[in-house]
Parts: structure tokens; sequence; C-alpha cells
């Protein structure tokens, strides 16, 4: 395994960001816990912060987030295909708690159907705090989470 590091990303990086939510279209069929439609793909990409994880010089998972007031809110998670189950997404967003989450909140929210990610979430110390009915395109709820 090569060197693990972390970077915020900028607009050199979008092609990459863009190629890993294609490769999990592809691969999950636009499964509704985490289909993104190319336009609100494009305007995600375009206006929130970013903060990844490399292996050597390869994009291997980012997320995307928004401050907010007294928060950060979470709206993208995102490991490649070929890297999954490997802890980087936990590496990731332990990082991002140790970075970001000092006197503030991380907020986000997850499909009912994605166990896998509940219990990353939960493991990292996020708490379940509420849901939102109907919020995914096949009718599921989106559970959101919040990390003091």
């Amino acid at each position: 395994m090569s060197e693990i590091k972390f970077e915020s990303l900028y607009t050199p990086h979008k092609p990459a960001m863009r190629q890993i939510v294609e490769l999990i279209n592809q691969e999950q069929g636009l499964l509704p816990q985490f289909y993104w439609p190319q336009d609100q793909l494009g305007a995600e990409l375009a206006t929130a912060e970013a903060l990844g994880i490399f292996e050597g010089e390869e994009l291997v998972g980012f997320v995307l987030y928004r401050d907010m007031p007294g928060a950060w809110e979470i709206s993208l998670v995102a490991t490649h295909p070929q890297y999954r189950r490997r802890g980087y997404m936990e590496k990731l967003i332990q990082h991002m708690i140790a970075a970001k989450g000092q006197g503030r909140e991380l907020w986000l929210e997850v499909h009912q159907d994605n166990h896998g990610a509940q219990k990353l979430y939960e493991k990292l110390g996020f708490k379940m705090t509420g849901r939102r009915a109907r919020y995914y395109k096949d009718g599921a709820t989106a559970l959101l989470y919040s990390c003091p």
C-alpha cells in the first residue's frame, strides 16, 4: 500500500471526483442511495468545499461539504469502487472531524437502506438526530446524523 494523504480538493481534482461518482453510478445502476444527476453534481462540485484521501497520487475518496452556521454539512461521500472496504472513508471522516469539528458539529444524511454507511457514521460518533420522509427518488427516508 502506498502512502495515504489528505488534501483539500480544487478545480484540477474535479475530473477525478466526477469520475469516481460516475463509476459508483455505473456499478450501482443509479441506485437512489447515491445517484447524483449530472447537473446537480456539477452544481455541487462548483459550490461545495472538498476534502480527499489519496493513495499515493490517486484520489480514492472524497467528501463535499458546506460551511453552515455552527456546523459543517457533508453533502456527498464517495469512495472509488476499487478502494472500498479498506478503511479509507473512515480515515477521511476521522481526519475531517479532527480538522473541522473543533467546536462545530458535522451534519450529514444517509439513505435508510445504506446500513454500511450508518454503521460507519455511528462508529465515528455520529448520532441520528432526525428523518426526512420520502426524501429520495425511491420514496425512502433520509436519516439525519450529527457529530458533536
